[in-house]
């Protein structure tokens, strides 16, 4: 069924792989509580970003059935340009990424002790798992039906990668429940700009590890303190965002990668899954 929506009705096909992937992170926050719960856990000693990362995993395998339902799963084992050529189609978020890490580490630390390794570890693994699981579904799912509808033409992949940056920040509208009605906003109009980039990366190199990498670490970044002393939290984060944060603009770096010259590439990539698809 999802194999037959998706040839015949891309968009539709795209919303609801977010519906369900959305559903399934929600239901899962849910019957994670419920269990700890039922079994006398003290919900105020459970690590955020441990049950971050439960609930990323249960997205994880449903960005997956649907990557398998409708035989798409060659993409996490296509290699593209390869990983670390793709990290240099990707210098500019790296690039950004690093300096904000340098620039936290250095000047952003706050007083005190850093927290407990095994806290920091859930940290990382609950960060990475969010990069991953939204990377398969956005990019992988979503991003490659988008292309498929559209086709390699220059035209057709700037459709893709707006309408696929377009989801990815609608998606976030799902913190409304914690977070600041203005910096859910920002955030959402940022991780737009941000997928549209994303997406753009991918269908340059053909590799969708370079993205997982590129967001996991991205959101690493965004929480290094927050990670390391537990000075804040994500909603917590998020409710500080504001208009400055709208100054990372990438689409400016995303037709740098869609230029003339180098469109070419999505097509030695992409081509054939496109006139698989519409054949």
């Amino acid at each position: 069924m999802l194999k037959r929506l998706r040839a015949k009705h891309p968009v539709g096909f795209c919303v609801l792989s977010e519906v369900l992937f959305l559903g399934s992170l929600l239901l899962a926050s849910y019957l994670i509580v419920f269990a700890l719960v039922l079994f006398g856990v003290d919900l105020e000693r459970v690590d955020s970003y441990f049950l971050s990362a439960v609930q990323e995993a249960v997205g994880m395998v449903v960005a997956l059935v649907i990557l398998g339902r409708t035989g798409k799963m060659y993409l996490l084992r296509r290699r593209g340009s390869g990983f670390f050529n793709g990290l240099l189609v990707g210098l500019y978020p790296i690039a950004l990424i690093s300096y904000n890490a340098y620039n936290t580490l250095l000047f952003g630390r706050p007083e005190g002790d850093m927290l407990p390794a095994w806290r920091i570890v859930w940290f990382l693994l609950g960060m990475t798992s969010v990069g991953v699981a939204e990377e398969f579904l956005f990019r992988g799912v979503i991003a490659q039906t988008l292309l498929e509808h559209f086709g390699t033409s220059r035209g057709g992949v700037w459709k893709a990668c707006l309408l696929s940056g377009l989801y990815f920040g609608a998606a976030h509208l799902t913190n409304l429940t914690g977070s600041a009605p203005l910096g859910v906003l920002m955030q959402c109009v940022f991780a737009a700009s941000l997928g549209t980039l994303l997406a753009a990366v991918y269908f340059r190199t053909g590799n969708i590890w370079v993205t997982v990498f590129i967001h996991a670490a991205m959101d690493i970044t965004s929480m290094l303190v927050g990670g390391l002393y537990g000075t804040q939290s994500v909603a917590d984060s998020i409710s500080t965002y504001d208009i400055t944060m709208l100054a990372s603009v990438y689409l400016i770096p995303t037709a740098f990668l869609l230029r003339k010259k180098k469109i070419g590439e999505v097509e030695l990539y992409f081509g054939r899954d496109a006139v698989s698809e519409n054949a």
